[in-house]
């Protein structure tokens, strides 16, 4: 496997992850939507959203055009196992992504009766789940099994 694909998948699991985290916080604050804490939180979090969004876009060009980030080559060599989690949650998570896209990109999404869109965007919802799911099953096989099955044959 090429390191740049290696660093790139990573640092999309890491993406997906602290986005994730970044998002349902938000929520939880708009939840309890009351003038004061609650909001000012919520506006932050959002801030902090956009700004982990223009860094993730500029590290992944810079990944892309051949640069090494020095930060992320020491996470993966410090902790291989978190690696290979935030690896395989990051390769799922661009599949979905790109699966997201051409399905809410096309002008037939818009066309669709509101039922049907509803139908859609919660099998999408099933399938990011099982996704993940499926990715972090992955991680503790590859960790876990193969890992000691390898370290047996050498």
């Amino acid at each position: 496997m090429r390191e740049e694909t290696k660093e790139i998948c990573v640092l999309g699991g890491l993406y997906f992850v602290f986005g994730y985290i970044f998002d349902q916080m938000q929520d939880l604050f708009n939840y309890f939507n009351t003038q004061g804490f609650f909001e000012f939180m919520a506006s932050c979090l959002g801030k902090l959203s956009i700004l982990i969004d223009i860094i993730f876009i500029i590290l992944f060009f810079v990944i892309l055009f051949g640069k090494k980030i020095a930060v992320l080559q020491r996470f993966i060599d410090k902790s291989p196992k978190s690696a290979v989690y935030f690896y395989c949650i990051g390769f799922v998570g661009y599949i979905l992504f790109a699966l997201n896209v051409l399905i809410f990109g096309s002008a037939e999404f818009i066309a669709f009766e509101e039922t049907t869109q509803k139908y859609i965007t919660i099998s999408l919802a099933c399938v990011n789940i099982g996704g993940v799911i499926i990715a972090l099953a992955w991680a503790s096989y590859d960790i876990f099994f193969r890992r000691k099955k390898d370290e047996k044959t050498k």
